[in-house]
Parts: C-alpha cells; structure tokens; sequence
C-alpha cells in the first residue's frame, strides 16, 4: 500500500528478514514445546528461510535511512511508518524480556541474537520519520494513527464482542485526537487539518501474503544495505561487522536449524505453494 518508492524498499527489505525470524522461531518452537507454528500462521504466510538472519548484522552507519519530507509526503507514508516503527519497538521489547526467561539455551541464544537484530530495525525504520516535525504534529500523526488502525480492525472484525472492543477505542482515539489538534493550535499556532490525510486511507488489510513474499525472495534476497541505499554485494563494512559478530562460529539462528534437524531428521517449513524460490535455500 506504500505510495513513495524509497519507503516502500524500506519495508521490502525488511520483511525478508523477519520472514527468515518466523522460520528460525518455528524450528525452536517444535523442538521445545513440541507444537506446530501452521496452526498459528493459518495459512496466510508460509514458513521458510528468508534473507539468512546471520547476515542481519550491520555496522550503524547502513542502518540509518533517509526520512520522508514531512510537508511533501503521502500522509498515508506517515502512518505507514508509524506503525512499523511502532511494531519492531514491541517486537524488540518481547524479544528482550522473553528470551532470558527459557532454560534451554538455545533459546535464550536465538532470543538474544534476533533481539538484537530488531533493534537494527527500529533504527532502520525510526529514522524514515523526519526529525522536523514538531512535537505537536507527532502528536496529532500518532493520534491520527491509532485512529486509522482501530477503524481497520472494526471494519474487518467478524466477532461481534471483539469487533465492539475496537469501536469503543476507536472513539477514544478520536478524543485523543480532538484534544491533540487543540493542543496543536494552542502551542503551535498551526491548523492540525495540515498534518493527516483529509480522510482515513483504504484500511490496512490481513490477508495473505505468500505470493508477494515470493515475488521479493525471488529478486531481493541478496540486497544489503550501504549508507541509506541498498547493494547487492557485500562490502567492507558489511564484512567487518559480521567478522566481529561471528568470528567464524555458526550463530544461533544457524544452531537451532542444526539441532531442530538432528532431532527430528528435518527442518521444519511450510511451503504450501511449493519449493523455495531460491534453489540455495530449499531443503537439503
């Protein structure tokens, strides 16, 4: 749904490496708690490597990107990158507090690598924001955004009891919002019809996504970042911090397909729409 180019290749890149967390999570979650993830993912995504997570690990320097104009871009750009941002944060926070908490050290190991992985991304999509904006348009964007978010759940909610749960903070957020545009008018001495969309964009739809993912492991798998841009061959700085993450030893993301596989005699995957579009990463 990205209107601007660059952004959109900001979120394509960065859903192929938390396709490939979704994989490395599944392989640990049959073998610790002896479950399958298909009964979870339901058939909307499919699971199987992405871009490998040991090559997730970038110097600083590659994971700052260049933000959106703040007065000449889509406000659709704006809650996009909201909410991404938004979702990677919590997603480090879990990843960080959860892990410490497994026995088996595998776990905590793969816990901590990829946790440290999703703070790459909160940086990666944190600075697609511009620093311009004050703190009252940020206000009004991020209520603005709840908004928008509770209204796509409503209208796609099946549940009557839930369904009712997003209405009613629907209309808290749009208080929210009536007191964050007076708040903006007070202090800013701007009109808040500035800042949103004039109206609520299309809603965010959850629906599959299993032949646009292979669409981008067909052709993007290979990209690394350089400075705000993207590369297709690794460089030295690339090379340097995966030396100092590694230091030639296998990391966990890797140790936990090793030890799913000797005790199970497989990986385990879901490739409902057949073999992996990279012949590198089918199953062996």
């Amino acid at each position: 749904m990205e209107p601007d180019p660059y952004l959109q290749q900001a979120y394509q890149f960065g859903v192929l490496e938390d396709f490939d967390h979704l994989y490395r999570y599944a392989n640990l979650y049959e073998m610790i708690e002896h479950r399958k993830a298909d009964a979870i993912v339901e058939g909307l995504t499919e699971v199987m490597p992405g871009r490998p997570t040991k090559y997730h690990h970038r110097d600083p320097a590659d994971n700052v990107r260049d933000p959106y104009a703040k007065d000449g871009t889509n406000p659709l750009s704006k809650l996009h990158a909201l909410t991404i941002m938004s979702a990677e944060q919590q997603t480090m926070n879990f990843y960080m507090n959860t892990g410490p908490t497994y026995m088996e050290p595998i776990a905590r190991q793969l816990y901590q690598e990829i946790g440290l992985i999703e703070e790459e991304h909160v940086t990666h999509y944190e600075s697609l924001v511009d620093p311009g904006e004050t703190w009252w348009e940020q206000l009004v964007n991020h209520e603005y955004n709840e908004c928008y978010l509770y209204y796509s759940f409503m209208e796609q909610e099946s549940d009557p009891k839930v369904k009712a749960i997003w209405e009613l903070h629907l209309n808290q957020e749009l208080e929210h919002l009536h007191i964050a545009c007076d708040l903006m008018r007070r202090h800013d001495g701007r009109d808040p019809q500035s800042v949103p969309a004039p109206q609520l964009p299309p809603v965010l739809a959850f629906e599959p996504n299993k032949a646009y993912l292979r669409g981008l492991l067909d052709t993007q798998i290979d990209l690394t970042t350089l400075g705000a841009g993207y590369v297709r061959e690794a460089h030295e700085r690339f090379e340097k911090m995966q030396e100092q993450l590694h230091g030639g030893e296998a990391p966990p993301s890797e140790r936990v397909i090793t030890q799913h596989n000797e005790m199970f005699g497989r990986e385990y995957r879901v490739e409902s729409e057949g073999a992996h579009p990279d012949p590198a990463l089918r199953e062996k």
